[in-house]
């Protein structure tokens, strides 16, 4: 996944806009946050069941989150990605996908967080350091 600049610098370079779009499709499809979560759900391997385990989220309602019924709060999403153990660059883009600010590391909680996933920390795990650090839980 290339970062805002390179993509811009690339595109900059483009004498085509569709060939830009078709060499980028990654990078700049218009998917939803549904369907970037089940593509993360096919790269990560594991299946719906065991992200709903790890992830701590009621069964039905996390479903509906992953077909899109459901839009999730920024606390559901962070819980998916900790569950799927997803990097923190795909953590902030499913947060941006579903309307919710990024990870922000001038926030604490939100440094914690960046942190406990940097570290591959799982929710438990990252919970435990907000609760020792005098923040709100992921719940």
């Amino acid at each position: 996944m290339k970062t805002t600049d390179e993509l811009l610098k690339v595109l900059k370079s483009s004498k085509n806009i569709e060939q830009f779009i078709q060499e980028n499709f990654d990078d700049v499809n218009d998917a939803t946050f549904p369907q970037y979560l089940n593509k993360y759900l096919a790269d990560c391997g594991m299946t719906k069941s065991a992200v709903i385990d790890k992830s701590n989220i009621q069964k039905n309602y996390c479903y509906q989150i992953f077909d899109g019924s459901k839009k999730p709060s920024r606390n559901k999403v962070l819980a998916l990605c900790i569950a799927m153990e997803l990097p923190v660059i795909d953590t902030n883009r499913l947060l941006k996908l579903s309307d919710h600010s990024t990870l922000y590391p001038r926030i604490k909680r939100d440094s914690i967080i960046q942190f406990a996933i940097e570290q591959k920390c799982n929710l438990i795990d990252t919970n435990i350091l907000l609760h020792d650090m005098n923040e709100d839980i992921i719940d």
